[in-house]
């Protein structure tokens, strides 16, 4: 993996530059134009060609079978303005794979089979007007798979399999002027909520907007997004987000084990008081025992020893 990712790099070092007027040689699975255009459509191409011209400014590399897009893939060619990649079979594009296309203007993955992004994937394409993703498999759209493309003007993601969007997706995209949504089997539950309110103050950047429709929960069904008002997602503010479930979890354990120390404590305190409580009483009250009084001896009467019972006499 190191190593795919650093061999266009070490070709970039080893090439030698190109003289001015000099001409590069096309390769023969494509068709290379006089104006920077590199035709490689339908070619049946299973990997990206290495194309050694650093002049080529639009590469086509569409309906072909390249299922994967490895790291640096595109590094040899730092003026490229418009990339295509639609109908390849696409299944996973590497995080690195747009390395070193810092001016590119328009990338096209629509009809592939992507299923979801690596955080970042698009982060070297700062200068990106256009991007589609349309015709995927796209579940949902998190904000690391996008942005921030502070450029971005054209997005397209329609006809995939999204249900939700995160809710910065669209904050990260500030130049954002078009917005396609259209064939999407849209939730219209607490993860679309800002969607919805993005969709009321900006209809007009949606083509169509006014026919984007729920398809559950029930009382939503085939409603139009762009007329759900706030009220419907007043529940939203009383369900418990997954921090706060963690921080339950973590914190039941632990109460329960502080409880049981303070019972302990608590309950060696009063012992301890109670204790040190009995022990001044008995300091304090000690017990009064009779002093017995000494009997004469001499004093029959007074004294109960010596008065036998006088036996009759014979």
């Amino acid at each position: 993996m190191i190593f795919s990712f650093l061999l266009p790099l070490v070709l970039m070092i080893l090439s030698p530059p190109s003289a001015p007027g000099s001409t590069w040689s096309c390769l023969s699975e494509c068709v290379c134009g006089q104006d920077g255009q590199v035709n490689c459509s339908g070619r049946e191409l299973h990997s990206v060609p290495m194309i050694l011209d650093p002049s080529v400014q639009v590469l086509l590399l569409d309906h072909n079978h390249m299922d994967f897009l490895p790291p640096g893939a595109f590094a040899l060619l730092p003026r490229l303005l418009s990339l295509e990649l639609q109908d390849n079979g696409l299944q996973r594009i590497h995080v690195h794979a747009f390395w070193g296309l810092e001016v590119l203007k328009s990338l096209d993955l629509s009809s592939n089979a992507l299923q979801a992004l690596e955080p970042g994937t698009f982060r070297p394409l700062r200068a990106l007007h256009t991007l589609s993703l349309a015709g995927n498999r796209l579940m949902r759209l998190e904000p690391t798979w996008l942005g921030p493309l502070p450029l971005l003007q054209n997005l397209n993601l329609q006809n995939n399999l999204l249900s939700s969007m995160g809710s910065r997706v669209l904050e990260r995209l500030p130049a954002l002027r078009i917005l396609n949504l259209h064939g999407n089997p849209w939730v219209c539950d607490c993860t679309i909520s800002s969607l919805c309110r993005w969709l009321q103050s900006h209809a007009h950047q949606v083509p169509g907007a006014e026919s984007l429709l729920c398809v559950s929960p029930d009382r939503l069904t085939l409603r139009p997004m762009a007329a759900i008002t706030e009220a419907s997602f007043n529940y939203c503010t009383h369900l418990l987000t997954p921090w706060d479930l963690v921080v339950i979890i973590m914190i039941g354990p632990f109460s329960f084990l502080a409880s049981l120390v303070c019972c302990f404590i608590f309950g060696s305190v009063v012992t301890a008081f109670q204790a040190r409580r009995k022990n001044r009483s008995v300091r304090c009250y000690p017990v009064k025992r009779p002093i017995p009084q000494t009997l004469g001896l001499g004093d029959s009467s007074k004294n109960p020893t010596t008065n036998f019972p006088t036996l009759p006499s014979l």
